[in-house]
């Protein structure tokens, strides 16, 4: 609702008897507001006519649509609360022109969309009636964000640190982890489209997938890495150690070889105990290879310990960082940088 005086318009009650009449718009002034940072701005008469008091005053009503531009600060996403100004004022330059009072302001349809709209309230840069702006208060609605993004990382996680229970030595931790790398990349993949994107405060939440998707990565690296060493006992490619097991084989060989030629008479007695000292033998040889085995399955599985504590550390500290920068932290946007 506008409403203004033009004194050209007024008249004496006592020669022409009414208070008020009804004119026809197109034939009256009337001001024109505009949005100072308003991207695209569309005022229309609510009516064909307005109505004229005797005194020069003029009421009238407009309907007016804009889209606002301003920084949306999604630093603290999905759990963001924003400040949008909407600078609506009419001409004027160096004190010359039109000066606009704004009345009551109140929302309406507060709920609709993601941002609810929790406050409007009228305000002035610097105490200067020709910038005038409406200071709206949005937050964001952080249910469907937090559902569709961040519970599936967290779910996530915990299934990995879920996967060290799993034995070392088999192939199943290593493909139940590389199946959730796999499947967080698809999931980042997908919901590529529903992130936020940068600006002035890049979100949390770009960051929060990225030490997701590396602590993932790390993981099943680690898991190969000693699942190798327990099987192995090194580290060392494949190649190197096959080639190392084969002329440790030469060796034996040679030296078997060499023994061969050594002619030893043996008496009816050790002649008859050769096969069972063979038997020994191999079973010894047999006891001595699981034992060693057995080594570096203990020396690995602690090492799997030590690993899984420093994991789990390192997640309970990130826990509470992330925790501290989404509801303790926040990044400032200059709303007002139109009017600089």
């Amino acid at each position: 609702m506008l409403s203004w005086e033009d004194p050209d318009l007024s008249w004496d009650t006592s020669v022409y008897h009414h208070d008020m009449v009804v004119l026809p718009v197109s034939k009256i002034w009337t001001p024109e507001l505009h949005v100072t940072n308003g991207v695209q701005t569309t005022i229309k008469h609510s009516n064909k006519d307005l109505l004229v008091h005797s005194n020069g005053t003029i009421e009238h009503m407009v309907i007016m649509n804009t889209v606002v531009g301003c920084e949306v600060n999604l630093y603290n996403n999905p759990f963001a609360s924003n400040f949008c100004p909407i600078a609506i004022n009419v001409w004027a330059l160096k004190g010359c022109g039109m000066f606009l009072n704004f009345g009551a302001v109140s929302t309406t349809s507060a709920n609709r969309g993601d941002w609810l709209t929790e406050n409007v309230k009228l305000d002035a840069k610097g105490g200067r009636d020709d910038r005038n702006y409406l200071w709206v208060s949005l937050k964001m609605r952080s249910e469907n964000p937090f559902m569709s993004l961040v519970l599936p990382s967290i779910l996530i996680i915990v299934a990995d640190v879920v996967s060290f229970a799993l034995p070392l030595g088999g192939a199943e931790r290593i493909s139940f982890k590389v199946t959730l790398v796999l499947s967080f990349i698809m999931f980042l993949i997908i919901l590529n489209d529903l992130l936020p994107g940068g600006g002035q405060c890049s979100p949390i939440i770009r960051k929060h997938f990225c030490f997701c998707l590396v602590i993932l990565v790390l993981s099943t690296l680690q898991s190969m890495v000693l699942t190798r060493l327990a099987k192995c006992g090194t580290l060392r490619p494949c190649s190197l150690s096959k080639s190392k097991d084969l002329l440790l084989k030469d060796t034996d060989n040679e030296e078997e070889s060499k023994s061969g030629i050594t002619v030893i008479k043996l008496n009816a007695s050790e002649e008859e105990n050769t096969p069972f000292q063979e038997v020994v033998k191999f079973l010894n040889k047999m006891a001595a290879q699981d034992q060693k085995k057995a080594r570096r399955h203990r020396f690995a599985n602690k090492v799997d310990l030590i690993c899984f504590c420093i994991y789990l550390t390192v997640l309970i500290i990130y826990s509470f960082i992330i925790l501290c920068f989404s509801f303790g932290s926040r990044c400032e946007i200059d709303q007002l940088d139109f009017w600089s």
